[in-house]
């Protein structure tokens, strides 16, 4: 190590168990002690001591302060810190006592959050523009104010600066009651930090690969800019130096006394892992260490010498070393000075107990309490009335009156998990697993009673049965055993919500009733795409299974695995909060979505273009709208113009139609100003508006705000306008806001939107309205006139000569089973058979149901998320499409089978001349590597898959990615909650077609997985670890693309697939598969009077009296076994033979041996 050069001193990455670590978001380091601070994604606060360079971190405490990511870490005096987090900010001692706390209102977050100079007061705001000035010693709020809305950094000295996310630097002055005193925009893009020394403020965000310096006495004209190699994202003004992390993943440093012009001796550089960057970084205030920690977890600790000092007024260690621990526990108690610092409680020892505890107690006194009374059910619960401090329900006829009856385990039910029934309505009293139906046959209650049950409970204001949270229910026979088709007795397919990211649910059936975005995604899917991640292969290959099904329940597990890895998808905030963080709606994640999805696909679809430099894409053409913004001076009439496109027009709140939003007023300071901006904004509150108008009023936007002229070359106050300059090819999207966190009643009075609904339906629903108290127009006219558009009645098209006419074809809505429980999305869609039909999809379940009820919204438990409205007059539009389906068609190549390739062999063929010798040990062969067994189908095998005259016998091994969640409770039962994650390792089909190579594989790929996996199943899969990883596997990798495909290509080329188990092989790989195209060995020597099913190795034992997995599991062994015994089923059919008396036979032999095969091969 050179002399004062820096180096690594240390890492330290901690995870659960055998998942991945949470990534570090804010990092910290005491100013008067040896103590490092961490906060993650997941709430967690941890703080550590030093120990030796190389060695790792010691932890001290490690508490759960929050349920959402910790932001930012401020250390305090009295061994405390400020902790700040999306919900909460509070003070934190460092032994994990919480001291004081304040949390945020809902759909409200915390953004910003600095501390005094003396350290007694702290400063923060939220993203609803509220500033709160919190006194940390006493644990009260001193003052609250209204503060910028978009604020995303914040300085807390003599005044406090706010940095927000238009560029614009606000000055609050103390003395002053915190109005804004001065203002200037410093970077055209978000403000990303702030460091301040003595009367200079350093400033850097945007894209600027600069740092700006202004005098806080003066922002008029920043004093000088710092050049930067990269684009710094923090900043940190030591005593000497000014610290700068750049977002390219390094640390430098400039010098105060050159005035920032020279650079610093401290440079840190950690080498970060892939699709890794600098999620924090902090330095010590002897600048003689920095600490840096990444999106994957790991801490990074970085020193100029051997033993850094982090402070110069710190103590050596926060806590007592363990040796001299001992020796007061030696000693006894009254030995431990308790004055000293660094001693922890933990050293006063446990007295030897001489007397019974308390708890240990005589049977004679205990007694038994009886059983627990049961939970009413939600809904009888919802619809309570109180008189006399009495209340009363209408009966819900599920048992007699008076009466509570107490079903198995149904106390066991939590509230959170929403309203639990034994849904009677919907499964017309039959049984839900299909082993109880084989078993017992149907309920004989199959009647209409249910559709009348449904009729009431919407009457009365609940929940319908439909719509409310549909969960999947597992036997011990897994989800194979569920009979989906009591949901579903249309053609048309749902979707199960029992994994991850779900919510896309809704969105995804939206884009497949899409007809011109389905048949983009078909093209693109059947293209030589290399990309393993793309989305659009993803959504083709799905929307291709969805009109194959044929109302077969479907999963898109696929699909949401590739969006979870998508790096964009976890920046922008796409995932599934697993911590339950209520301020994040499923509503507002699904409109995020259907932005990225689409503009990811308007990327990915260019090859299928003529030209690909045309715009707009096709996509754009499809689902985009071209907007026009102008901004323009008042003072100079200056004015600037640019085109766009937008996937969806975000309807403007009905407060705020008809008011000026005062951001102009907010931004100049003074809460004058602000007083008079809320002021316009309540008195908006009591003028209604229809929905026509809504959409009127946000196809243009106007909106004011500060910035540089270049005409003037000063700052002004610009005129933005925002307008839809061009009529929408195909579908108009609309995205509605949220309403429930900005009005204080939830009655028909309180709604901001005219009703339109009929009056028997507004009588039902009055006194359970909700927000959105309105019926959606079926359909309506937009005209264009004078560069303006405007949204009009059907009935006004012809007279105001309007251009197009959009009709409603698709609404997404969040439905709450209960007014606090969690919610869910479901999404009503026009039946493309019948114009006047309309389909619900809410999961798995399909129904039809009346018009009234998807565009009406008169209950407080279903509010709009999305309304897709499709343009009848697109004849261009089809035009591009065909001519796309005809030189593009979907149909894959059987080039993937005959002359088979891997996007992964370049990777592989890297890592083959390394590879270890443990493969060599562990894998029998001729050369010390093993190789696939596939050999590619020859020209004449292709001919006959091409004409549907192929068969093959397949087998498939998979892996556990996730584990099950399940709640066991105290008498031994189990109940799964969701089941285990199983992933394809390998795919292994065999010739069935006779011939030469009949028997020999023409498929075996191991499938490359990049995510954690739980357990490798080896003795049941065969996989050993590293099998999966690229560079490091003995075998050929494919991407789970590049196998699906080939799989697809046997089912659409109507090949006969031979298996064993096929439904649960079929699941886990994704697909669904007709059963005229199954032969399933299980299902054929399955006797209807066993329901124990054959396994295959006793039946290939039965026919060959040979063994097979004998070690290890193997596809192609498998797969060649299961060809065996379909013929030994074959000759017997062919020969006349009873299969019952086979059967019978099968069964008598296995009971005699107790299923279990003899040692030795006979």
């Amino acid at each position: 190590m050179e002399e004062g050069g820096w180096f690594e001193y240390t890492q330290n990455w901690e995870a659960a168990g055998n998942e991945l670590a949470w990534p570090i978001l804010a990092v910290a380091i005491r100013t008067d002690s040896e103590l490092l601070y961490t906060g993650d994604s997941s709430g967690q606060l941890t703080t550590y001591t030093l120990n030796a360079a190389g060695e790792a971190l010691d932890r001290q405490t490690s508490i759960k302060c929050a349920q959402a990511p910790v932001r930012r870490i401020l250390p305090l005096q009295s061994s405390c810190a400020f902790v700040q987090s999306d919900d909460i900010v509070q003070v934190v001692a460092d032994s994990g006592c919480r001291q004081s706390k304040w949390e945020t209102s809902l759909n409200d977050v915390f953004v910003g959050a600095a501390i005094s100079t003396q350290g007694e007061e702290a400063f923060v705001c939220t993203s609803a523009g509220s500033g709160t000035l919190l006194d940390l010693e006493a644990g009260k709020i001193v003052r609250r104010m209204s503060v910028e809305a978009s604020a995303c950094a914040v300085q807390f000295t003599r005044v406090v600066m706010l940095g927000t996310a238009d560029g614009m630097l606000a000055v609050r002055d103390p003395r002053a009651a915190f109005n804004t005193v001065q203002s200037a925009t410093v970077c055209s893009g978000a403000v990303a930090d702030m460091a301040v020394r003595d009367h200079n403020v350093y400033v850097c965000g945007g894209q600027q690969h600069t740092v700006q310096i202004y005098d806080v006495r003066k922002l008029a004209q920043p004093l000088r800019a710092v050049e930067c190699d990269g684009q710094p994202t923090r900043l940190w003004a030591a005593e000497s130096d000014l610290w700068i992390s750049h977002e390219e993943g390094f640390v430098d440093t400039r010098t105060f006394a050159s005035e920032c012009q020279t650079m610093g001796t401290a440079y840190v550089e950690p080498e970060l892992q892939d699709y890794a960057f600098i999620s924090a970084f902090a330095a010590a205030p002897s600048e003689q260490m920095a600490l840096v920690a990444d999106t994957t977890g790991v801490l990074y600790v970085w020193a100029d010498c051997e033993q850094p000092v982090l402070s110069t007024g710190s103590v050596p260690d926060v806590q007592i070393g363990l040796n001299d621990m001992r020796q007061c526990w030696a000693a006894g108690a009254d030995t431990v000075n308790f004055d000293d610092e660094r001693i922890s409680l933990s050293c006063v020892g446990v007295p030897q107990l001489h007397e019974p505890l308390l708890s240990c107690m005589d049977e004679g006194v205990e007694y038994d309490v009886g059983r627990p009374v049961s939970y009413v059910d939600a809904g009888v619960l919802s619809s309570l009335k109180m008189m006399d401090n009495v209340g009363y329900a209408p009966n819900p006829r599920k048992a007699r009156r008076n009466q509570q009856p107490f079903g198995a385990h149904s106390w066991r039910l939590k509230w959170r998990d929403g309203v639990k029934d034994d849904d009677r309505e919907l499964t017309q009293g039959r049984s839900k697993f299909l082993s109880q139906q084989r078993r017992y046959g149907h309920s004989p209650h199959a009647s209409g009673r249910g559709k009348a049950a449904l009729a009431q409970r919407a009457a009365e204001g609940n929940v319908p049965k439909h719509l409310q949270l549909m969960q999947i229910e597992y036997s011990r026979f897994g989800v194979e055993d569920f009979d989906f088709s009591l949901y579903n007795t249309t053609k048309w397919s749902g979707l199960e919500g029992n994994i991850s990211n779900t919510y896309a649910n809704a969105l995804l059936q939206v884009l497949y009733f899409s007809p011109e975005f389905r048949q983009l995604a078909l093209s693109h899917c059947a293209t030589n795409c290399p990309d393993a991640n793309c989305l659009t292969c993803q959504l083709g290959l799905l929307f291709r299974m969805l009109a194959t099904a044929q109302g077969a329940s479907c999963h898109a597990t696929q699909l949401l695995q590739v969006l979870a890895q998508r790096p964009e998808a976890t920046a922008l905030g796409l995932l599934e909060d697993t911590h339950g963080n209520v301020m994040i709606t499923y509503a507002m994640l699904a409109q995020r979505l259907m932005r990225f999805v689409l503009e990811q696909a308007s990327s990915e679809c260019r090859r299928l273009e003529a030209d690909s430099n045309q715009q707009p894409r096709i996509v754009e053409r499809v689902f985009g709208v071209t907007q026009l913004s102008t901004t323009e001076c008042p003072v100079c009439h200056a004015a600037n113009s640019r085109e766009s496109h937008v996937f969806a027009i975000d309807l403007e709140s009905p407060l705020s139609v008809g008011s000026s939003s005062g951001l102009a007023a907010v931004l100049a300071g003074g809460s004058a100003s602000v007083r008079r901006a809320e002021s316009m904004a309540r008195s908006g509150r009591n003028q209604k508006v229809g929905l026509l108008e809504l959409v009127s009023s946000s196809l243009v936007r106007l909106d004011t705000q500060r910035a540089w002229c270049a005409s003037c070359k000063k700052f002004q106050l610009l005129n933005t306008e925002r307008r839809v300059s061009n009529m929408p090819e195909a579908y108009l999207a609309l995205n509605f806001p949220p309403l429930s966190s900005t009005l204080d009643s939830t009655s028909a009075a309180s709604s901001p939107l005219l009703n339109a609904s009929t009056g028997a339906a507004k009588s039902a629903a009055a006194e359970n309205a909700g927000s959105w108290q309105m019926t959606l127009p079926t359909a309506f006219a937009l005209q264009m006139s004078d560069s303006e558009m405007q949204a009009l009645p059907v009935d006004e098209m012809e007279r105001n000569k309007a251009q197009s006419r959009f009709d409603l074809v698709a609404i997404v809505s969040s439905i709450r089973d209960t007014r606090r429980g969690p919610e869910h999305l479901v999404v009503h869609v026009r039946d493309p058979n019948d114009s006047a039909a309309w389909l619900l999809f809410n999961d798995f379940l399909v129904q039809r149901v009346p018009e009234e009820s998807a565009t009406v919204f008169n209950d407080w438990w279903r509010t709009p998320s999305i309304a897709v409205y499709a343009n009848a007059r697109c004849q261009p539009l089809q035009g591009v499409i065909q001519t796309i389906a005809h030189y593009h068609p979907y149909k894959i190549s059987t080039r993937i089978l005959t002359v088979p390739r891997s996007t992964l062999d370049s990777q592989q063929q890297s890592a083959t001349a390394g590879m270890s010798q443990r493969w060599n040990s562990n894998r029998s062969s001729s050369n010390g590597r093993m190789r696939n067994a596939a050999v590619p189908l020859t020209k004449v095998e292709a001919e006959q898959l091409e004409h549907g005259e192929f068969q093959c016998a397949l087998d498939a091994e998979f892996v556990v990615l996730e584990d099950a969640r399940m709640e066991v409770f105290s008498d031994g039962t189990r109940q799964v909650h969701r089941p285990a994650v199983h992933g394809l390792a390998r795919l292994s089909a065999v010739r069935a077609n006779g011939g030469d190579l009949h028997g020999v594989p023409f498929i075996d790929d191991y499938v490359a997985i990049s995510r954690p996996v739980f357990d490798l199943t080896t003795q049941y899969s065969g996989i050993h670890a590293g099998d999966l990883t690229v560079g490091v596997s003995p075998y050929k990798l494919s991407t789970m693309k590049e196998v699906y495909k080939k799989l697809r290509l046997l089912i659409d080329s109507n090949c006969i697939i031979i298996g064993h188990g096929l439904k649960h092989d079929f699941r886990v790989c994704n697909i669904v598969v007709p059963l005229c195209l199954q032969k399933d060995t299980m299902l054929l020597y399955q006797s209807p009077s066993h329901i124990r099913p054959v396994s295959l190795r006793f039946l290939y034992w039965y026919f060959s009296r040979k063994s097979i997995q004998t070690r290890e599991h193997s596809s192609v062994e498998d797969a060649q076994a299961t060809l065996k015994v379909y013929e030994s089923y074959m000759q017997c059919v062919a020969e006349g033979k009873s299969v019952e008396t086979v059967l019978d036979d099968i069964y008598a032999v296995g009971s005699s041996m107790s299923w279990k095969l003899p040692d030795q091969k006979i």
